[in-house]
C-alpha cells in the first residue's frame, strides 16, 4: 500500500473506547485504584466508543483505495503502562493505529502539532474549545477539533456535524461555539436506514464554520436590521476564513485522491 497521506486524524481513547466504568473508577478509587483496574482486565478489551464507527470507516478508506490517505494517531493522558489495555484493545479490534502518545497527565492538546493533527476528535468539551479557541495561535492554525457524543442523549447546540452512516445513536460534532448551557439539548436520533454503510458524510455550516461569526455577531448585536444593513455594505468582501475551513479543503483533496470509484 503506498503512501500519500492525506489527512491525520488524532483521537482521545474515551472518544475511540467506551471508558465510561474506568472514568467512574478513577473518580471514586483514585489512580492507584483505576491503574489495578486496568492491569486486572487488560487483555478485556474496552467496547467501542462514541467515536469508532467514524474511525473504523475513516481508516477503511486506505484499504478501499489501496493506499494510505488516512492515518487514525491515538493521544491519551494515560501513562504508558496504563495505555497497554487501550494497544490491546486496538489490536482486538484489528485497528491499523500504530502511532501514539501517552501522556502521563499531561494535556493532549499540546501533541497535536508534533502529530501535523488535521483533525482532533475528543469526548472531552474543554479540549474542543482549546483547539477551536486557539486556532489563531501557530499550535492549531488549520487544525480542526470535534466533539464525540451520544445524539440520543444529549446534543451540543452546534452549528456543523459530522455524521457516521452505519451508526444510529452516534455522532460527532464540528462546532463553531461549543454548547455552555447546563440545560441539556434533547435530539431525535438520526432515521440512518436508509444511508449506504460504510461512508462517511461530512455537512459543514458557512457562518462560523467554514467562514467567520462575523456576520452572525452583528445579528446577535444588532438585530435583523442591523444585520441586513452589514450585509448590504459589506456584500462584496469575502468573508474572512472559518476555523474549518483548511480541515474542509483536506477533506476535497482527500476525496479527489479517493478516485471517482470511491467518492
Amino acid at each position: 500500500m503506498s503512501s500519500t497521506l492525506e489527512l491525520v486524524v488524532c483521537t482521545t481513547a474515551a472518544a475511540l473506547f467506551d471508558c465510561t466504568e474506568e472514568l467512574e473508577i478513577l473518580n471514586r478509587d483514585g489512580i492507584e485504584g483505576y491503574k489495578e483496574h486496568q492491569r486486572a482486565n487488560l487483555m478485556v478489551p474496552l467496547q467501542p466508543g462514541v467515536g469508532y464507527s467514524l474511525i473504523q470507516s475513516l481508516l477503511a478508506l486506505n484499504k478501499a483505495a489501496e493506499k494510505q490517505l488516512i492515518e487514525v494517531i491515538l493521544v491519551s493522558r494515560m501513562d504508558s503502562d496504563t495505555g497497554e489495555r487501550i494497544r490491546q484493545s486496538i489490536h482486538h479490534y484489528e485497528l491499523p493505529i500504530t502511532r501514539m502518545s501517552f501522556t502521563s497527565g499531561t494535556d493532549v492538546t499540546k501533541y497535536l502539532l508534533a502529530w501535523k493533527c488535521d483533525l482532533f476528535l475528543t469526548a472531552d468539551e474543554d479540549q474542543v474549545r482549546t483547539v477551536l479557541c486557539g486556532t489563531s495561535s501557530k499550535a492549531f492554525t488549520g487544525m480542526a477539533a470535534a466533539l464525540v457524543c451520544n445524539i440520543v442523549n444529549t446534543t451540543p447546540n452546534t452549528s456543523s456535524h459530522v455524521e457516521q452512516l452505519d451508526s444510529k445513536t452516534d455522532e460527532t460534532v464540528l462546532p463553531s461555539e461549543v454548547n455552555t448551557s447546563t440545560n441539556p439539548v434533547s435530539s431525535t436520533p438520526l432515521a440512518s436506514s436508509s444511508w449506504p454503510e460504510g461512508q462517511v458524510r461530512i455537512t459543514f455550516d458557512g457562518d462560523g464554520v467554514l467562514f467567520s461569526d462575523e456576520a452572525e455577531r452583528v445579528y446577535k448585536t444588532k438585530g435583523l436590521e442591523g444585520f441586513f444593513e452589514f450585509e448590504r455594505k459589506h456584500g462584496h468582501i469575502a468573508l474572512p476564513k472559518g476555523p474549518m475551513q483548511a480541515f474542509a479543503f483536506k477533506l476535497q483533496k482527500l476525496r479527489q485522491s479517493l478516485g471517482e470509484n470511491h467518492k
